[in-house]
């Protein structure tokens, strides 16, 4: 089973880091998908702010402000 992520558009380095690390990344562009992440499949969603209200979802939100894609790496690996 590919590992799955959500990410925002606008951190395109973290979007490629995890792809090169086997991962099936989504696009999150703002909040305008926010909707529909209503599945817990996602291992994380990565966000350049943690903005966000109410999710319909479980998956961790990691704010990836001042983090470097290692770091956002580690990270969700030590949530797991």
């Amino acid at each position: 089973m590919n590992k799955k992520i959500v990410v925002e558009n606008t951190l395109t380095d973290v979007r490629s880091y995890f792809k090169d690390k086997g991962y099936d990344v989504r696009t999150m562009y703002k909040n305008s998908t926010l909707d529909d992440i209503t599945t817990n499949d996602y291992e994380a969603i990565i966000l350049e702010k943690d903005t966000l209200g109410e999710l319909k979802t479980s998956s961790p939100i990691i704010e990836a402000s001042g983090l470097s894609a290692e770091d956002i790496y580690k990270k969700l690996n030590n949530i797991k």
